[in-house]
């Protein structure tokens, strides 16, 4: 029987209540059935883990293998793991919706992008990668729209001011940056949406990328995530956003002032996401710095 850490399990009830209490009660007999179905052995745990549960293992079919049993939440990684090239993402070996688990290539060495430390190879990779992933929406997919799930962060804030009092202001401008988008009418694309530094991983020939959430919106944001992993990864100052900018800007082929106004939003979306879900006062705070920080910036380019 595996123990899984107190933090997690806390983690788990505090987000997801008498669902996550349950899920975390039958994990194990999930576990074990998988275990069994491919005879998996040296069962690991890994140390550091965010809301899915995953386990390192050696099966006899595949080598080396990520056991993966998604939180007690709606996720269409699962679907959209299933569209993407092996070439750019961990292979999937099997998958059940039900179980909501994947059995997936452990890849090795396995260590992430911050662990370059040249700023402009980090982002070259990073583009080079997020290109190849991007798949036009056909408007029949079932996955949810970045369109969605702001309008739904804008309603939690209309309906929660207390929370957001000294920061409306910011949210107001959010808001209206989207909208300008918006009027552009640009291609909407399935986006994988979570790719920082570490969901982008090394592999002996090159670089893949792990964890896609699958939404629906305007390329443009697939860059935002990186960006923001990016500026976490020093100092925030904003000579060194401005950099980054510039080299996304540069490999990733969009305008500056636009990438500042997506990641603004972006941002600003992180920011009530945390807040609603009880994130700790210092990383609002950090969030709340880096989108004044970003929109100092879009206003000096006016």
């Amino acid at each position: 029987m595996l123990e899984l850490p107190n933090n997690f399990k806390i983690k788990i009830i505090n987000r997801y209540g008498e669902t996550g209490k349950k899920w975390l009660e039958n994990i194990n007999i999930v576990i074990e059935k998988y275990q069994k179905q491919f005879n998996l052995e040296t069962i690991e745990l890994i140390e550091d883990l965010s809301i899915n549960l995953i386990l390192f293992a050696k099966c006899d079919l595949y080598g080396d293998v990520v056991l993966k049993i998604g939180a007690p939440s709606p996720s269409h990684e699962i679907e959209i793991m299933q569209q993407y090239s092996p070439n750019y993402v961990a292979k999937t070996y099997y998958a059940s919706s039900s179980d909501k688990v994947q059995l997936l290539e452990r890849i090795l060495p396995g260590y992430p992008l911050n662990n370059l430390e040249n700023m402009e190879e980090r982002v070259k990779i990073f583009a080079k990668l997020a290109n190849a992933l991007f798949i036009p929406a056909t408007g029949k997919e079932s996955f949810e729209t970045f369109e969605n799930i702001l309008n739904k962060r804008f309603h939690y804030v209309a309906e929660n001011k207390i929370h957001f009092s000294d920061i409306l202001w910011m949210i107001h401008t959010s808001n209206e940056l989207y909208h300008k988008i918006q009027a552009m009418h640009l291609p909407k694309y399935i986006l994988h949406d979570d790719l920082h530094h570490k969901n982008i991983l090394k592999t002996e020939t090159g670089w893949k990328a792990i964890d896609p959430h699958g939404i629906i919106g305007e390329k443009i944001f697939e860059c935002t995530q990186f960006i923001r992993s990016e500026i976490e990864n020093g100092i925030l100052e904003k000579s060194r956003i401005i950099k980054i900018i510039d080299l996304v800007s540069q490999h990733f082929n969009e305008d500056q002032t636009f990438i500042l106004e997506a990641l603004y939003v972006y941002t600003i979306d992180k920011i009530i996401f945390y807040t609603k879900n009880n994130y700790s006062k210092k990383r609002i705070s950090y969030n709340i710095n880096v989108a004044k920080e970003i929109l100092n910036l879009i206003d000096s380019q006016n």
